[in-house]
């Protein structure tokens, strides 16, 4: 019988799922290791045990769901804003690269845009549920990195759930009816509508939902509020896991007593759902495919990590962490895991990308899960090794800018002060300055003729002149509060620091705005102009080190010098 074919399926899956599961913790890596490779023995395309795994996957869904919703629980907006300005800026900067990575990939291969939107979507999103599971094994949540990584995992969330969004307009029907800028509103609006109008009256009534006194009518009406608000995330064109992930972030909080009754009486759901999740993922990956797909695999893995360690660890470090700890934020953004599968299994789904893509996920998930762990362990002498190896100038550079920013990124005792509040009214003026670079950029991609780009490329160079000098002044308040001895010269000059700060702050949207006017031109070519400009500040603060480095004198000159 079918029904009795399904429950044998569905036993031998989860019995040698935590068999794998079991050996994975015992070989020091991660549960999601175990639970695909045993999908992909025990699947259709090696010993067919499981044939049909058509009716798990769609019970699998909810294991994502369910996720999500607990990930709202255990990190509130609250917990968000301690870190905000250090979290938008590591993961706006973060995400940036990483898609990056996928699109110029697809870019070099060939690929049609789609399936470009789909690699990048695929590469550039962490795995929240893998870092915090992580997290918590080794006992390292109340370390430095863990409040920063968590943050940035809640707006990477956000971004992931948008942009799947973008994705499902752009999909199908869709694609006629709902192109991105509609599906990106449409996302923006259901979040707005959620935590902007809805949050206090929604989280009153969640309130009075828990007043049931039964442990199991209480499960089954959070799990009937976490479905329905799947079903409504689907209604504005986004996927469940997205309604879920809201709920979960207006519910009670996990500290206080009734989140943690959500906690305890959920969280069984979710693991069990989870790891079917991710044993049927395992089941549709082929063996043979790695052979096709490894090269890629080899390519992209490589460029994930060191973009993690790089471009991540730099901007922790600018934003002001510690070294350690800066390098500890990139590589535990390393781990790739249920978004990027939830990409590849909505993309086949639709028929919007082809089978190699969905199969290079499935490995790449495993290669990047099972480097994970090696980098996570050894931050401390992988931090010893390269700070030998970083050229002083660009070590110096970076700590010029890292001064700057900390007092206005970092939550303490100058944070909250008069003039760190006015840099931060200032600064984000200039913002909204640097937002008019964002129609030029678009209308320099546009433009057909070389003079039109180079007239857009020219008004976003005034635009840029402008807010450079505006953001130096909106800086100078905070230059009493700059922690001027990290650097090792005696003379710094604070307004030369803030200075340097923002020409390099500007700097930033000029290289976007310079590759997009030459990109039809001279294609990826264009990027040089991101290390050539790199080159110029950090020639720029070296003659400034070298300036600042003259000796302390000695009591005997300072009063030779007086007479």
């Amino acid at each position: 019988m079918p029904e009795s074919s399904f429950l044998r399926d569905l036993g031998v899956l989860l019995l040698f799922g935590f068999l794998g599961a079991w050996l994975a913790v015992r070989l020091g890596q991660s549960v999601i290791i175990g639970y695909i490779l045993i999908g992909a023995v025990l699947g259709p395309h090696a010993l067919g045990v499981i044939a049909d795994a058509a009716l798990m996957r769609t019970l699998a869904e909810l294991g994502i769901v369910l996720l999500m919703f607990f990930l709202g629980v255990e990190f509130s907006l609250e917990r968000l804003r301690r870190v905000r300005a250090a979290v938008l800026l590591i993961g706006i900067g973060e995400l940036v690269a990483n898609l990056s990575v996928g699109f110029l990939v697809g870019y070099a291969l060939g690929w049609s845009l789609m399936e470009r939107a789909f690699l990048a979507g695929i590469v550039a999103m962490s795995s929240s549920g893998v870092v915090a599971k992580l997290l918590i094994e080794w006992r390292r949540t109340a370390n430095p990195e863990a409040e920063a990584l968590m943050g940035i995992m809640i707006f990477e969330d956000f971004i992931a759930v948008l942009y799947l969004g973008v994705l499902a307009g752009l999909s199908g029907e869709g694609a006629r009816t709902s192109p991105a800028v509609v599906s990106l509103l449409k996302a923006i609006a259901f979040y707005a509508l959620i935590l902007g109008f809805g949050g206090k009256s929604l989280a009153r009534l969640l309130t009075l939902a828990l007043r049931v006194r039964s442990e199991e009518l209480f499960a089954l009406l959070w799990l009937a509020l976490i479905a329905l608000a799947g079903v409504g995330a689907s209604l504005f064109g986004l996927a469940p896991a997205a309604g879920a992930f809201l709920l979960g972030m207006i519910a009670p909080a996990r500290q206080s007593d009734l989140g943690e009754r959500i906690y305890s009486r959920l969280e069984s759901f979710r693991d069990v759902f989870l790891a079917l999740f991710f044993l049927t993922f395992g089941t549709m990956l082929e063996g043979e495919s790695l052979r096709r797909v490894l090269p890629l695999v080899l390519l992209i893995a490589p460029l994930s990590i060191l973009t993690e360690l790089v471009v991540t660890s730099s901007l922790a470090f600018l934003a002001g962490f510690p070294g350690p700890v800066a390098l500890a934020i990139g590589a535990g953004m390393i781990p790739r895991g249920e978004y990027a599968l939830l990409y590849a299994a909505f993309g086949q789904q639709l028929g919007l990308i082809g089978s190699d893509l969905f199969q290079f996920t499935g490995w790449y998930v495993f290669a990047m899960t099972l480097l994970a762990p090696v980098f996570m362990k050894n931050t401390r002498a992988l931090y010893r090794v390269l700070h030998r190896f970083i050229p002083r100038p660009i070590a110096f550079a970076g700590m010029l800018i890292s001064i700057t920013l900390r007092p206005m990124t970092m939550r303490s005792a100058t944070a909250n002060s008069g003039a760190t509040a006015r840099a931060r009214c200032g600064t984000a003026r200039c913002l909204l300055l640097w937002g008019a670079i964002g129609p030029l950029f678009l209308g320099a991609l546009a433009a057909r003729s070389v003079m039109e780009r180079a007239l857009l490329f020219a008004i976003g160079v005034v635009v840029l002149v402008r807010s450079s000098r505006v953001t130096q002044r909106a800086l100078e308040p905070i230059r009493e509060h700059l922690e001027l001895s990290r650097l090792p010269t005696p003379w710094a000059d604070p307004h030369r620091v803030i200075a340097y700060t923002a020409r390099v702050a500007s700097s930033v949207p000029l290289a976007a705005l310079l590759i997009a006017t030459w990109w039809k031109d001279l294609g990826a070519w264009t990027l040089l102009g991101i290390p050539l400009l790199a080159l110029i500040h950090i020639g720029w603060a070296w003659a400034w080190y070298r300036a600042w480095s003259r000796p302390i004198p000695t009591a005997s000159e300072s009063a030779a010098s007086r007479e």
